[in-house]
């Protein structure tokens, strides 16, 4: 295949140019997978079975396979190179919040493949619209429990390929998108920055897309929830902490059609802002919470632009409207802070 001059290299582990997902969705690459699966897995003790792998999932950013073993099903995943390294992510955490994480049977680093062992239903399979507000509560207490365990290691993250967007960082980012027309949002964001960083907080692990789907869990009650773990990094970034409540709020409308509910809202935020109570009063950290919200939206459009690094032109089309609604969100909050 010919390449285009402004076309990235080759997906780790393949000679082909073009988007990811027209390569994933090949024989060819199915093939190559599955001979690293039966070259790794018995290292570590596992058989697989001799089926062919299923692939439920193809997305511009990343793609599944799921196989059988003698010692249960175990999920696959390749992601584009511009995605965070989830494989380090799992590596580095497990060393810190063991208990939070899936655990990883094997992993590739340099080709950014990894199969983690089944771990049965999520949280958005198995909560309800009645059980999701006390059930998630308990699950951003133990989040922040896992931000807190990251401190030591977000330099290693950063390291290997992590990126770092902290307050600042991401006002920068935003300027440099060079659109006349959200410059409006400018001194909004570098306002919410400073306080942000006035507040001293160290910069943490972000998953960068904290939602129910993203959380295992054996059952919808409060005991399980002690054993709840988070999965699907490759969205993850070092940064400010709070900047996860802004997907996490949105997720009881989003997953379980619940009201727009401030309250509720607010119960949320102060589960998760217990965590971080012995460093500062509740109070004083619940008032920067819209700032990092503010700025975490700057990262969710940095996410969209390296998950579609790889798009196909229809891919882009589908996807790309979500990064421009996080821009119009942050134009529109940040507009009238601008005028005051």
């Amino acid at each position: 295949m010919t390449r285009r001059d402004d076309a990235p290299a080759p997906l780790p582990g393949s000679d082909r140019f073009g988007p990811a997902s027209e390569v994933w969705d090949t024989d060819a690459w199915r093939w190559e997978v599955t001979r690293w699966f039966d070259d790794v897995l018995p290292r570590r003790g596992i058989t697989r079975h001799p089926t062919t792998p299923r692939q439920p999932r193809v997305r511009p950013w990343s793609t599944q396979l799921v196989i059988e073993t003698d010692q249960g099903r175990g999920w696959f995943k390749a992601n584009v190179p511009e995605s965070s390294p989830e494989t380090l992510v799992y590596e580095r955490l497990s060393r810190v919040a063991p208990d939070l994480l899936s655990p990883v049977w094997v992993s590739d680093a340099e080709r950014e493949w990894f199969v983690c062992p089944d771990q049965g239903r999520t949280l958005r399979q198995v909560a309800n619209a009645d059980t999701i507000t006390s059930l998630w509560s308990a699950v951003l207490r133990r989040y922040a429990r896992l931000q807190r365990a990251s401190v030591g290691v977000v330099d290693a993250l950063v390291d290997g390929g992590v990126p770092r967007w902290g307050s600042r960082a991401l006002v920068s980012a935003w300027v440099a998108r060079g659109r006349p027309e959200e410059r409006v949002a400018d001194e909004a964001l570098r306002s919410a920055a400073d306080r942000l960083e006035a507040l001293g907080l160290p910069p943490t692990i972000e998953h960068g897309d904290l939602h129910a789907g993203n959380v295992f869990t054996c059952a919808a009650t409060s005991s399980a929830m002690q054993e709840a773990k988070i999965f699907d990094w490759g969205d993850a970034y070092v940064g400010h902490p709070f900047g996860s409540l802004l997907i996490a709020l949105r997720n009881p409308e989003y997953h379980f059609g619940l009201a727009a509910d401030p309250e509720r809202d607010q119960r949320l935020v102060r589960a998760y802002l217990s965590g971080w109570a012995d460093v500062r009063p509740v109070a004083e950290l619940e008032r920067v919470v819209p700032d990092a919200m503010l700025l975490a939206r700057v990262a969710r459009i940095l996410s969209w632009d390296r998950a579609l690094t790889r798009a196909t032109d229809p891919e882009r089309g589908q996807w790309q409207p979500h990064a421009d609604g996080w821009a119009q969100e942050i134009v529109r909050i940040a507009s009238p802070r601008s005028a005051e």
